[in-house]
């Protein structure tokens, strides 16, 4: 990609912001540089009136291994009313107080009315004093807007509460984690963590949160901060899933109770059922140790990541269609997902060993075998 590729985007948005009818002219390498910043300082303050501080007060300092910092973290308006959505991580201590600093100065205590589990967001509500003016909303970005390629801006409030802090990428790749986020190589930290996702015109493409194709939990995904992969949830879910926050729902991923193969290359492992845990919505229905998920809700699914791409987005309490393969017999179940604190799950063989009590000399390291490679997933 040349130079005049590589600034097309920037000049463009600032061709529109100044209202110019005719195409720029031919610029230096000098020229260029300052367009390019004036556009991205232009889009980040189309949206910092919409971004607020937020200062966590009491709680944990250590969720699941990880230490948490006691600084301010960032919101993002989503109703004039004093809705405000945010990334779970920042509220992983579960802090006794929690103070919302608005663009303008103005501090209120919040409190959190809701969250999505599966996709790592909270909703706070702050009560606007009478005659205080509504909240500034963000501008959303055309829906699919977000293509691989487009520049994307990670906007946070917390280095200085009198302005945004932002760093600069571009969108990396699309439905990500399972069909669930956005992902871009700008730079995500707690510093933005809750903070908006933006195109090159300050549109809002998403919010900034850490997740994990691996794990779920309050803290997953953050030991990837500042590694130049990032997640935010598109902002056409969150408008989708707003009206539930709003009323207190805790949405929880949805589990079956069942356990497949682990490996590098799930393409190539069909979806084969190597455990029924006791208690689950899997061992209520009926399956069994050896059964082939052939499809989910009518979707073909052949391996075991297009099996997961239709179960990880789903909730616990949403049903689903499976057809079963169980020898040469097809048949089909609607099983009813489950929250994972609701199931009793099998140990792993290795998990229930005894250790021998007192010291032991190191043992050289062994090649993965085939068992290693074969560790359970539960899903």
């Amino acid at each position: 990609m040349n130079k005049k590729q590589f600034f097309a985007a920037p000049l463009f948005a600032l061709a529109v912001a100044t209202g110019l009818s005719s195409p720029l002219p031919r610029a230096s390498g000098n020229d260029l540089a300052h367009l390019e910043q004036q556009a991205m300082q232009a889009a980040a303050a189309q949206v910092a009136d919409s971004v607020v501080r937020i200062q966590c007060v009491g709680g944990s300092d250590r969720v699941g291994g990880v230490s948490l910092g006691k600084g301010p973290c960032t919101g993002l308006v989503v109703s004039p009313e004093g809705l405000i959505v945010s990334s779970r991580y920042n509220f992983a201590r579960r802090p006794t107080s929690i103070l919302v600093q608005l663009p303008g100065g103005l501090n209120l205590p919040a409190r959190l009315l809701g969250a999505d589990e599966s996709r790592g967001l909270v909703l706070l509500k702050v009560d606007l004093p009478q005659g205080t003016p509504p909240l500034m909303m963000p501008e959303w970005a055309e829906a699919g807007s977000a293509v691989p390629g487009a520049w994307a801006l990670a906007i946070g409030r917390t280095l200085d509460a009198e302005q945004v802090n932002l760093s600069v990428g571009i969108v990396s790749a699309v439905d990500r984690i399972w069909d669930k986020a956005i992902q871009t190589d700008a730079k995500i930290s707690p510093n933005n963590y809750g903070g908006p996702l933006v195109d090159i015109h300050g549109r809002v493409m998403g919010l900034l949160v850490p997740l994990s194709p691996e794990r779920d939990g309050n803290v997953a995904g953050a030991e990837w901060y500042d590694s130049g992969i990032g997640f935010a949830i598109p902002h056409t879910y969150l408008q989708q899933v707003l009206p539930r926050l709003k009323t207190g729902e805790i949405l929880r991923p949805g589990f079956l109770g069942i356990s497949l193969k682990k490996d590098s290359n799930l393409f190539g492992i069909p979806p084969q059922v190597q455990a029924v845990h006791p208690d689950s919505p899997a061992a209520a229905s009926g399956l069994r140790v050896g059964d082939t998920i052939v499809a989910v809700n009518r979707q073909p699914v052949a391996n075991i990541v297009e099996f997961k791409y239709q179960i990880k987005p789903l909730f616990a309490g949403n049903t689903v269609r499976l057809l079963l393969l169980r020898g040469e017999q097809q048949f089909v179940k609607e099983v009813g997902l489950a929250a994972a604190s609701k199931i009793r799950w099998i140990k792993d063989p290795k998990e229930s060993r005894q250790k021998p009590s007192g010291p032991q000399p190191p043992k050289p390291p062994k090649p993965h075998s085939p068992q290693d490679r074969d560790r359970l997933d539960r899903i």
